[in-house]
């Protein structure tokens, strides 16, 4: 079986289809990623790529958008939930899409070149659709998990009406969801293939003597804070969190670990004895070493938490769908939300000594373990192949 993913050019977007990549490839499948800037990061884990614009990132897609349609970027950083949200989110990628007409047209291209049996690809990507449509063959869109896009096909055929009019096609007859949100997170979609998250945050070198700073709190018991940004521009506020855990480190028996490689610390000045910058790094293997972390409300970091068994604390910077992800770790209760000035030391030790969200984490995480596989994914998308040729 051949499959094309057909990936967004984020790493966000890229991470979530690595588990299934590996597992497609293990069960003896052809992959071949289609992408852009971060979402070649399958190359990183093993999956072959082919570069679809070079140079192209989701930060200039973002800015171009901003730049030419700024009221779509003021609707998706809203910081309150927007209600429309999914039709918000929608109308910036069509928008941006457009703007973006030689990554779109090399997508299909690519697609009727190689032929595929089967599309996989990212939430509101509609090249995916166009060339599954074009080509006969199903489309599996694999969601990021507690921000979902129910009936998004549809969705978009309204919004990017233009481009399945250009190509002639309408939607793919056959289609099907992956969602990896666990069910005590929030509801599954209706028909949606339920997949157990398997962490990925890229993989990397830890510089000399990191690992073994990492690893020493193990040994003396020490509480380690991650703190993560994403891969991305730093959100609004950031800087007043950075200062506001300087502040708290200086007041605690911890060490605090700041893994933010798109944020210039310089401004900051010099950072507290127990707190260290280590830039990019796996954010699984630091969050193993962790008792704790604070990240940007992205849902990958949300899910590694978990899968690392640790609570988390996620600042309210808003836009983006943050508001659903805090929504879901506050209301399972593996985590909390908190404005950007309330980051500081009386926090941070409540939640490190909060025995009940530890508990809940470890809930969390193996319901996770008990649910389907990405190697179970794999046996369904042949079935789907084999029941739609």
């Amino acid at each position: 079986m051949r499959v094309l993913m057909m990936i967004t050019p984020g790493a966000g977007h890229a991470f979530p289809m690595v588990p299934l990549g590996w597992a497609l490839q293990m069960a003896g499948h052809e992959v071949l990623v289609a992408s852009a800037g971060p979402g070649l990061m399958l190359g990183e884990a093993g999956v072959r790529c082919v570069d679809m614009a070079p140079g192209l990132s989701l930060t200039q897609m973002q800015a171009k958008l901003a730049q030419n349609h700024p009221d779509v970027i003021a609707r998706l950083n809203n910081d309150s939930l927007d209600p429309d949200y999914h039709q918000t989110i929608g109308l910036a990628v069509s928008s941006a899409l457009r703007l973006q007409p030689t990554l779109v047209e090399n997508m299909i291209r690519t697609a009727e070149e190689w032929q595929p049996d089967v599309i996989v690809y990212s939430p509101l990507l509609t090249p995916g659709l166009i060339a599954a449509a074009k080509l006969g063959i199903p489309a599996v869109r694999n969601e990021f998990g507690m921000v979902r896009t129910d009936d998004s096909p549809q969705l978009m055929r309204h919004l990017h009406s233009d481009l399945f009019e250009a190509h002639g096609v309408e939607l793919p007859k056959t289609l099907a969801t992956i969602d990896i949100t666990p069910p005590s997170m929030g509801g599954i979609e209706p028909g949606a293939w339920q997949m157990g998250v398997v962490p990925f945050n890229g993989g990397g070198v830890f510089p000399s003597g990191v690992y073994d700073y990492l690893v020493e709190a193990r040994r003396n018991g020490t509480p380690r804070i991650a703190v993560t940004f994403g891969s991305g521009p730093p959100p609004q506020e950031t800087e007043r969190v950075v200062r506001n855990l300087m502040d708290a480190a200086g007041h605690m028996d911890a060490q605090f670990v700041l893994a933010a490689p798109t944020m210039d610390l310089e401004p900051f000045g010099p950072l507290p004895d127990n707190m260290i910058s280590v830039g990019w790094a796996p954010l699984v293997s630091l969050m193993e070493c962790s008792s704790l972390v604070i990240h940007h409300g992205g849902p990958g970091s949300a899910f590694a938490a978990v899968m690392s068994g640790i609570p988390q604390i996620i600042p309210a910077f808003g836009g983006l769908g943050r508001p659903l992800i805090m929504d879901a770790v506050g209301n399972r209760g593996v985590g909390l939300a908190a404005p950007p000035e309330a980051l500081g030391r009386d926090l941070l030790e409540t939640v490190l000594a909060d025995g009940k969200m530890k508990a809940a984490v470890h809930e969390v995480r193996e319901e996770i373990r008990g649910l389907p596989t990405p190697s179970d994914i794999v046996a369904r998308i042949e079935d789907l192949v084999e029941t739609s040729g």
